[in-house]
């Protein structure tokens, strides 16, 4: 049997139409299918502009979860999705001679990777890209129950969609995220929330923070605290000015981009490194968000 006749030719999906319907396939996968998700709701609803992805799915199996995404941005990855039951297809359409043109160009870098994929996704790759893989482990923390208690800032301050400088700070002193650009990022901020927090001596006293009237800041303020939507669609670029630690800024602000991601139809999640004791510890902390499954990332052994 060849590779044709098991599936493993794919095709690239261009309507928005059948994006959207993929998404509202694979929903029910939950937690497994988030970033997938995320991704296609985000190129369905016109942000191609920002990612530059591209969608793939095998050409003669047309009802199967099987997704294959791409980026052409800066820090070109990829996302590999299935269903568990999937995997064995999953591997054929991967050996197939139409997957290894799609990344032969791409550096090996693939993303949420989940752990039923893991052994047999690291394997195939080792052997497509001849060299030898390794993976980095990541928590995914779901924000799966919105709170309807009121969110307050505290006085002297104000949390608003940042603008150009404050991207550019976030993108500055993020350890995680290198080689981000600028103005894509800037482009992704009118689209996906961007948030910061704001000193303002004009706010006299806490107030609470309506989602609706969250505006965006001056192109030339920076922010004491700020988080970011990556590219594929996570909670991330968290970072607390050292002066306004442990005052609850980063809770504050990753509660709001919760609440804010969920009201626009996307799976609010976060993922950390398995080092990364601080942030595992603020998600585990936070209200409304659990800790759902492992993801991996493959990238060449050091």
């Amino acid at each position: 049997m060849n590779f044709e006749e098991v599936g493993s030719q794919l095709r690239q999906v261009l309507e928005k139409e059948e994006i959207f319907a993929l998404a509202a396939r694979i929903r029910d996968n939950y937690p497994y299918c988030i970033e997938m998700y995320n991704t296609l709701l985000l190129t369905a609803r016109g942000l191609n502009a920002c990612f530059q992805y591209e969608i793939y799915v095998p050409r003669n199996y047309l009802e199967s979860h099987i997704i294959i995404s791409r980026s052409l941005i800066e820090w070109k990855n990829m996302s590999i999705y299935c269903r568990e039951e999937e995997v064995p297809l999953l591997i054929k359409v991967m050996k197939g001679s139409h997957f290894l043109d799609i990344v032969k160009e791409l550096p090996v870098n693939v993303f949420f990777v989940s752990s039923y994929q893991l052994d047999a996704v690291l394997e195939t790759l080792q052997i497509i890209f001849e060299r030898r893989l390794q993976i980095n482990q990541y928590s995914c923390y779901a924000y799966e129950t919105r709170q309807n208690g009121p969110l307050r800032c505290p006085a002297g301050m104000k949390v608003q969609r940042m603008g150009r400088a404050g991207i550019h700070k976030m993108l500055k002193s993020n350890k995680y995220w290198k080689g981000a650009s600028l103005d894509l990022t800037c482009s992704l901020a009118e689209n996906l929330p961007m948030l910061g927090i704001y000193l303002d001596p004009d706010v006299g006293e806490e107030k609470v923070i309506h989602l609706n009237d969250i505006s965006f800041a001056e192109e030339e303020a920076t922010p004491i605290a700020q988080v970011g939507s990556t590219p594929h669609g996570t909670v991330g670029w968290l970072w607390i000015d050292a002066k306004y630690r442990r005052c609850g800024l980063g809770r504050l602000l990753v509660e709001v981009m919760g609440r804010l991601q969920m009201s626009e139809g996307y799976f609010p999640h976060g993922v950390v490194i398995y080092y990364n004791d601080a942030s595992a510890l603020m998600f585990k902390m936070l209200p409304g968000w659990r800790k759902t499954h492992y993801v991996n990332r493959i990238i060449p052994a050091q």
